[in-house]
């Protein structure tokens, strides 16, 4: 009997000596695990595709005697894909994208003997192929970056007059393309991003027509533009 006794007391003393959240239910302390893990941080790591809307003013420098030198002006809209790798809170990336552009700006002149003149230009197209180094803030959902590269397009001079339109499209393809941008993850796989980006095309151009000239000119394109982006 002292024997039984002295087993009991053994094993009472044991439980009192066990923790007490070791006593709590597993789901319990499965959940109060759960609650006190840091939060995962996001990562900007992989590969994105999106698209994105937008306003560019492009300022003309036209050497043609009969010069245009007003800004064109116009809504912008493409379709961008790219790579990001983050490293600590630094993010290297690249990025090329293709957009659709109705900048565009014209004068008119009246000319004896002549009647009615229009010149204007057009840029119908451009795209840019960029590098982009960022900063991936403290809570790894926001990013600013900034972005330099590459752009290609087109530039189409034109010139009407009785009725009848000439033009020529010039394309360049080594162009500077060079912005600024900041990117919020906005779900566990989509982002919102703004982004200011400069381009400048150099000398392009060429066509000649009577009265006019030759028509050269040099585009500097200041575009602002809001996009989204699917992360996989």
């Amino acid at each position: 009997m002292n024997a039984i006794r002295a087993i009991v007391a053994i094993l009472a003393l044991c439980v009192l000596a066990v923790p007490a959240h070791a006593l709590e239910p597993v789901s319990k302390r499965a959940k109060r695990a759960h609650a006190e893990a840091p939060p995962q941080q996001q990562t900007w790591t992989g590969f994105y595709v999106g698209g994105n809307l937008g306003y560019g003013v492009a300022g003309i420098s036209d050497s043609a005697p009969l010069a245009v030198n007003s800004a064109m002006r116009g809504v912008i809209g493409g379709a961008q894909i790219g790579y990001n790798y983050q490293y600590d809170r630094v993010v290297f990336g690249v990025e090329t994208d293709i957009q659709a552009s109705d900048q565009s700006t014209s004068v008119s002149w009246f000319i004896p003997g002549y009647g009615n003149l229009t010149v204007g230009h057009k840029i119908p197209y451009f795209g840019t192929v960029r590098g982009r180094i960022g900063y991936a803030f403290t809570c790894g959902c926001v990013m600013a970056y900034a972005t330099v590269g590459l752009a290609y397009g087109a530039y189409e001079p034109y010139a009407t007059a009785f009725g009848t339109t000439v033009s020529q499209t010039y394309t360049n393809s080594s162009s500077l393309a060079a912005g600024l941008g900041v990117e919020w993850m906005v779900a566990s796989q989509w982002s919102l991003k703004l982004e200011a980006l400069y381009l400048d095309t150099g000398n392009v151009g060429g066509l000649t027509l009577p009265v006019i000239g030759t028509i050269h000119a040099r585009l500097r394109d200041g575009i602002t533009r809001l996009g989204v982006n699917y992360h996989f």
